[in-house]
């Protein structure tokens, strides 16, 4: 589901509440591979319906719904997480994937354009800050692009060269696609 996700945000998608009705399109499509076990308005299916769980797909989308609730916690006035590094106290601090994503896609989306503030943040909410902080400073740089990446951060990067030719050459194909 994460990689879906990023893969949106690589594409030119938004972090936003509309990001996850997106995602469950491409299920219904058939393009990501997973059983939907809810239909239109998260209704459960009913007999006769198509799509029966079948080797190779994942079980539930649900973890693709996440992202939207993050987004809109990160853009409500009525929800404040301040500082926001306290977002791994409200999610959790474990390395367990279900207390580490919520946490990143809140900060992508509150951060999205703002890569250092989104990557402290993440470093500085503890426990298992360094799984939170790549998979944050992935989301924000799928975003923000690498113009928006402090150079500071790139300085020093093992395989620094190799890696920025990777993510042009990425960055390329997307572009060409488009067109």
């Amino acid at each position: 589901a994460y990689a879906a996700v990023l893969g949106m945000l690589v594409q030119g998608h938004a972090l936003d509440s509309s990001i996850s009705g997106k995602l469950m399109e491409l299920v219904k499509s058939g393009s990501l591979p997973f059983h939907a076990v809810t239909f239109t308005d998260l209704q459960p299916p009913r007999p006769g319906d198509p799509d029966p769980p079948r080797a190779g797909r994942f079980a539930s989308p649900d973890a693709l719904l996440t992202p939207s609730y993050m987004a809109q916690a990160a853009e409500d006035p009525n929800i404040v997480i301040e500082p926001a590094w306290k977002v791994s106290i409200v999610y959790g601090m474990p390395c367990a994937i279900y207390h580490q994503l919520p946490a990143a896609y809140y900060l992508a989306a509150r951060f999205r354009d703002d890569f250092e503030s989104a990557v402290l943040h993440a470093v500085n909410g503890g426990g298992q800050n360094q799984a939170r902080a790549i998979l944050t400073g992935a989301l924000v740089g799928a975003q923000a692009g690498l113009s928006k990446i402090p150079q500071r951060f790139l300085d020093g990067l093992e395989d620094r060269e190799m890696l920025q030719r990777l993510a042009l050459k990425l960055a390329s194909q997307i572009e060409t696609k488009r067109k």
